[in-house]
């Protein structure tokens, strides 16, 4: 008699687990970590952009780089200077 309650309840524990709602699957992304600094690799990272669509958005004229160039207090945005040579980019080593 012990082991048909003990039966009745597994096979009651199966069908009640069985009708339990399924997790779906999530289309989340994950959070995108990027720096904070004024620069271009940054900006457009925040921006959920490349550097090269943020580059094109930002500078118009065709300009492949572009600096920090201060704030538009008037405008309450940021100044980008754009320019159509790269900078040289240097290597710090310790």
């Amino acid at each position: 008699m012990a082991w048909q309650k003990g039966l009745c309840f597994a096979l009651f524990s199966v069908l009640f687990m069985s009708g339990c709602a399924k997790p779906e699957s999530c289309d989340c992304q994950a959070p995108r970590a990027c720096c904070r600094g004024l620069v271009s690799q940054c900006k457009a990272c925040e921006e959920g952009l490349s550097v090269e669509e943020w580059l094109a958005k930002t500078c118009p004229d065709g300009a492949n780089d572009a600096h920090y160039g201060g704030w538009d207090e008037e405008a309450q945005k940021e100044i980008w200077i754009c320019e159509g040579t790269p900078r040289e980019k240097i290597e710090i080593k310790d």
